[in-house]
Formats: structure tokens, C-alpha cells, sequence
């Protein structure tokens, strides 16, 4: 059962210092999200701004066809400067992180 939300000692034990957090609360048959973890929609991120900033910045395309080849120094190089820009937009609907891991 979810701890009661009206104690917010109780709350905050429940969800910080034993991790459970909002995905616990639901798991334990909370109903509604207590309204001091819900952001203020002032405060929340725009998304269609960073829709449009990322848009601006993945216009080049790596051709990893390369990678094994002469040119490999250069695609990793293409590759490592993508990675600086921690969020892309896949496929126009879904968030993936980009990243590189183990390519020398």
C-alpha cells in the first residue's frame, strides 16, 4: 500500500531515502500524484523548442560506411562531435540518447 500523502515526512521517506519514487507510488495504488512533485507548467521544458534546436544542429549526416576504412579518423571525429549534443529526436517521434561507446 502507498504511504498517505498527507505526511510528507512519510512521502519523502518513502520515495527519496528508500528510492521508490513516483514509479512506487503507482506500483503501491496511488491514485494521483501528490501536487509537490509535479512541476509548474511555467517551469516545465518547451518541447517544440528543443524539437527545433535539435532539428538545427542534426543536419549532417555520418556515413559509418567509412568507419572501417581511411577515413576512419575522421568519421570517429564526426562521430565524437554528434555525441556533444546529448539528446536527438529518432524517427520524429522518439527521444534515444546518443553516445559513443568502445569505438577507437
Amino acid at each position: 500500500m502507498a504511504p498517505s500523502t498527507d505526511d510528507g515526512n512519510v512521502l519523502f521517506e518513502f520515495m527519496v531515502q528508500k528510492g521508490n519514487g513516483i514509479k512506487g507510488l503507482v506500483y503501491n495504488g496511488i491514485k494521483m500524484v501528490p501536487e509537490r512533485y509535479i512541476q509548474p507548467p511555467k517551469e516545465r521544458i518547451d518541447k517544440n523548442t528543443i524539437i527545433s534546436n535539435i532539428d538545427d544542429q542534426l543536419s549532417v549526416a555520418i556515413d559509418l560506411s567509412k568507419l572501417h576504412g581511411p577515413e576512419h579518423d575522421q568519421v570517429v571525429g564526426a562521430i565524437s562531435r554528434a555525441a556533444e549534443t546529448t539528446w536527438i529526436l529518432s524517427s520524429g517521434k522518439s527521444w534515444c540518447q546518443f553516445g559513443t561507446v568502445g569505438i577507437s
